[in-house]
This record gives C-alpha cells, sequence and structure tokens, in this order.
C-alpha cells in the first residue's frame, strides 16, 4: 500500500505527523511506510528530538549533494581569485603611489589600483559570505 505514495510526500507530511495533525489513516500509512524506510525512520526519530523543525537534517540525494559540490566548488574558485586580485592590486597602489606619486600622469595610478583593489575585495567578502551561508 505504501508503494503509491511517494517517499517526497511521506516526507512532507512528517512534520504534521511529529505534530499529532494528521487523520488516524494518514498516521497508519506513514508508520507503515517507517516501517520499510530505516534511512527515513531515522530522519522521524531525529526529527522528534529536535527542538525546532529547522535543525531536521533534509535527506539529500546523489543530484543534489553534486549541484552543492559544484557551486562549493565554483565559489571557493571564485574566493581564491577575488583574494588574489584584491592583494596584488592592494600592493600595487602601494608601490605606485611610493613611486609614481611625482610623475604628471602617475599621480592617478593610486586611485585607479586602489579602486580596483576596493571592488575585489568587495567580491571577495561577498563570495566569503555565501560560502559561510
Amino acid at each position: 500500500m505504501t508503494d503509491r505514495i511517494p517517499r517526497h510526500v511521506i516526507i512532507d507530511l512528517l512534520p504534521l505527523y511529529l505534530e499529532g495533525e494528521v487523520s488516524n489513516e494518514t498516521r497508519a500509512l506513514i508508520e507503515e511506510h517507517l516501517k520499510n524506510d530505516p534511512q527515513l525512520a531515522k530522519l522521524a526519530e531525529q526529527a522528534k528530538v529536535a527542538p525546532s523543525l529547522q535543525e531536521i537534517p533534509a535527506p539529500l540525494k546523489k543530484e543534489t549533494e553534486m549541484e552543492a559540490l559544484k557551486k562549493v566548488k565554483k565559489l571557493m574558485i571564485q574566493h581564491n581569485v577575488f583574494l588574489a586580485l584584491a592583494v596584488i592590486l592592494t600592493l600595487m597602489m602601494g608601490i605606485s603611489y611610493i613611486f609614481l606619486w611625482d610623475e604628471p600622469r602617475g599621480a592617478a595610478a593610486p586611485f585607479v589600483f586602489g579602486g580596483l583593489a576596493a571592488m575585489f575585495w568587495f567580491a571577495f567578502f561577498v563570495v566569503n559570505r555565501k560560502i559561510s551561508e
């Protein structure tokens, strides 16, 4: 009987089941499904002891895990590139200030490098925040 009910539907009903807000028939269907699905039964046990629904770990599919891995990999590459460019441009700003300040056209160089460095520092911190979320 539980073969007709997809797993994602049981997962959607799980919070209502844990709160005792489902009908007796639905409760019986969910309990029967939990007997046949040990991973989902473990998830339900973890949810019973969790103080809030936000702390319940969501089951991940391989596709979801791969998408998350690709996203984190992309963010880490951006993180490293932005950090490297920000540091290099910050150093270039200091060097250009020391060596080019007296030159007629060189006085603008520290501001150009500083502006670019600020832009890459900002991008670095934005990506850093995304990684930590």
